[in-house]
This record gives C-alpha cells, sequence and structure tokens, in this order.
C-alpha cells in the first residue's frame, strides 16, 4: 500500500524520504530532471500503487457501506501529479445559502503511497449557478463534520495500517523542492507527500 520505508512520522525523516523522490534543488523542466534517479523513483512508486490498488478500492467499497446516507466518491489521480489515494466523503445535508446558493461539505481523506501517513481536512464549498466558489479547507476538527471524519478516518486508519500525519508537519516548508504548481521555495511537506491541488 506505502513505501516500506520505515517512517516514524517526524518531519526530519519525512523530509529526508521527499528527497528520495524529488531531485533537489531542480525546475521540473529543466534538462535531466525527468531522467533523475529520484523522478524515476516516483514514477515507479506511483506505478506499483496502480498496480497494488486493491486494499484501496476495499477502504472505499467499505466507507460506502459504512456511511450509507453519504455519497463517496475516489478521487485518486496517481497518473497525474498526485502521490495519494484520495476519498471525498459528501455528507447528506446540503445548507441553503442566501441567493440561492448551497454549501456543500465533505471529508477528505488523502493516503501518501511514500509513507504509511495520512491527512484528513474538511472542504465546503459554495454552488451558486453551477459555479463553486469560497472554497474553505480546515484540518482540525469542525463540528458540522466531525461526527462523519472520526468513522472515515477510524476506518482508513485499521483497514490501512496508516497513522495521521500531525498536524504541525503539514505545512514544513521543503524550499529546495519543485513539486506540481509549486515552484522552488513555495513547497510544503503536504504538497509533496500527498498532493498540491487539495480543494
Amino acid at each position: 500500500m506505502t513505501s516500506n520505508l520505515p517512517v516514524d512520522g517526524s518531519t526530519p525523516q519525512l523530509m529526508e524520504l521527499i528527497h528520495q523522490y524529488y531531485p533537489a534543488n531542480m525546475r521540473q523542466f529543466a534538462e535531466g530532471y525527468s531522467e533523475s534517479e529520484q523522478y524515476q523513483r516516483l514514477v515507479r512508486a506511483r506505478q506499483e500503487a496502480l498496480r497494488n490498488s486493491g486494499p484501496w478500492e476495499r477502504v472505499v467499497s467499505m466507507l460506502t457501506e459504512a456511511l450509507p446516507d453519504c455519497r463517496v466518491e475516489d478521487w485518486s489521480a496517481l497518473f497525474s501529479n498526485d502521490n495519494c489515494w484520495r476519498v471525498r466523503v459528501y455528507l447528506p445535508e446540503v445548507p441553503q445559502l442566501q441567493g440561492g446558493g448551497q454549501e456543500v461539505r465533505a471529508v477528505v481523506v488523502l493516503v501518501s503511497i511514500l509513507a504509511p501517513v495520512y491527512v484528513r481536512y474538511s472542504s465546503f464549498r459554495e454552488l451558486f449557478d453551477r459555479k463553486w466558489r469560497n472554497r474553505r479547507l480546515f484540518y482540525e476538527d469542525v463540528p458540522e463534520t466531525k461526527s462523519v471524519a472520526g468513522k472515515v478516518e477510524a476506518l482508513v486508519g485499521s483497514e490501512l495500517g496508516v497513522q495521521p500525519l500531525p498536524q504541525h508537519a503539514l505545512f514544513t516548508p521543503v524550499p529546495d523542492i519543485e513539486c506540481g504548481t509549486r515552484s522552488l521555495g513555495e513547497a510544503q511537506l503536504i504538497d509533496c507527500l500527498f498532493t498540491y491541488d487539495r480543494w
């Protein structure tokens, strides 16, 4: 499911791990980037995860069964720049907003394919006339999603043997790595271990 490398969740160890998959101080479109040992290792990790997707697919099925009132969607995109499995669990309650819009709420879990860690957040987005706006992400517990988030986390953790990445580590800068749309100096641990595309 995830890397066999022993990871205790400490920030220094995770930083060292990231540097095994991303060449340091190198632009993604620079000559030699795609051929680098690190990038080739990352490509192989994504391919291996895709070949062994059974445990993840079972988790998504189990979530669908365990939360019949919610809509469970697998948004994993390992064929792109993501380094994680991703599930979005939409809450059944959709509050109406002033002006005719709706607030769509979801619990999102990202499970890294590089280390046995995951992150969970709540996503609140407003929908007006089929257009999304005002995205808000909460990495801490919020009352509106707490009960569903607890069930999702318990199932993901027990079935996949992964641990939550402490919140203090999530946004640790990784200044010498370029990741997705994050240029050198902009990337954070959460971008590299999981995905920069969070919504």
